[in-house]
């Protein structure tokens, strides 16, 4: 999480924000709806311009900001950023509110299931490239390593939903063999996989299908228990009791057909979904 200055515009009864590149953040908006049924949610899709994980950081630095400030107008007393390919830049990103990062959730995550020794890690390019794992576990322990092996295909395959199963699992299989390859060059079985975009838990019934020896490790997890201990060591719990408590409001940029069915097939509360533009200036 950044550090962030407490303000008195923030209300505590206000919306929990997440952003996401596109559908994949409903991972996390799922445990969040499921652990913390009370709060208000307010989640930004930007599926016009999605994958992130291939564009320039300068860009993602830009409309991550450009959210972020959306979510603000909007009254979040919080912002989760449920996209990892975000989460890799956070330390370049503006905020009046707490961020919550992903990969930050996903390190302790991984924390949990091994002390030392090498993890394989699946995510975009982006989050590849800025080493964003590599670097926060660097912060916690020298003795866990990632193999990391990026994609710039599985999410967008997963975000369209198409339904070719053929087509996922070579995708799947494009990210995943080459981890267990790096391990067995080293003498080391891989046995635990960081799902290392917020898009893949979505797919992790065919992932434990292919690859039934690998323990997956979901951030999601990690990243509910950050915003709980949050909320509670700052009494920003949402006290109100209305009709209104614990309802979600969904914007997306573009992919509204997604959206709505991804919702019903994750069994998502949803109080609105709207199309929205995201405002560059």
């Amino acid at each position: 999480m950044i550090n962030w200055k407490r303000s008195k515009k923030m209300e505590k009864n206000g919306p929990i924000g997440l952003i996401d590149s596109g559908i994949g953040g409903f991972t996390v908006l799922k445990e969040l709806q499921d652990r913390l049924p009370n709060e208000n949610y307010l989640y930004f899709g930007d599926s016009m311009r999605m994958p992130y994980g291939e564009r320039e950081n300068d860009e993602i630095i830009f409309l991550a900001n450009a959210i972020i400030r959306e979510l603000e107008n909007r009254g979040v007393k919080a912002i989760v950023l449920a996209c990892n390919t975000i989460s890799s830049l956070i330390s370049e990103l503006t905020s009046r509110v707490p961020l919550f990062s992903v990969i930050e959730a996903g390190v302790q995550e991984t924390l949990n299931w091994r002390k030392s020794g090498l993890v394989g890690l699946i995510a975009t390019t982006a989050t590849v490239k800025n080493r964003g794992y590599e670097r926060e576990m660097e912060l916690w322990t020298k003795d866990v390593k990632y193999i990391a092996q990026g994609t710039c295909t599985l999410g967008k395959v997963i975000n369209d939903g198409n339904g070719n199963l053929k087509l996922l699992k070579k995708n799947i299989e494009e990210a995943v063999e080459p981890i267990i390859l790096k391990g067995i060059k080293r003498g080391i079985v891989i046995e635990e996989l960081l799902l290392g975009c917020t898009h893949f838990p979505i797919v992790s019934g065919t992932i434990r299908q292919m690859y039934p020896e690998l323990t997956l490790i979901n951030p999601a997890n990690g990243l509910v228990r950050q915003l709980d201990k949050h909320l509670k060591e700052f009494d920003y719990y949402n006290t109100e009791e209305t009709a209104e408590s614990g309802s979600t409001k969904i914007l997306t940029t573009g992919d509204y057909d997604i959206f709505e069915r991804m919702i019903k097939e994750l069994d998502l509360n949803c109080d609105a979904l709207e199309m929205t533009e995201l405002k560059l200036s």
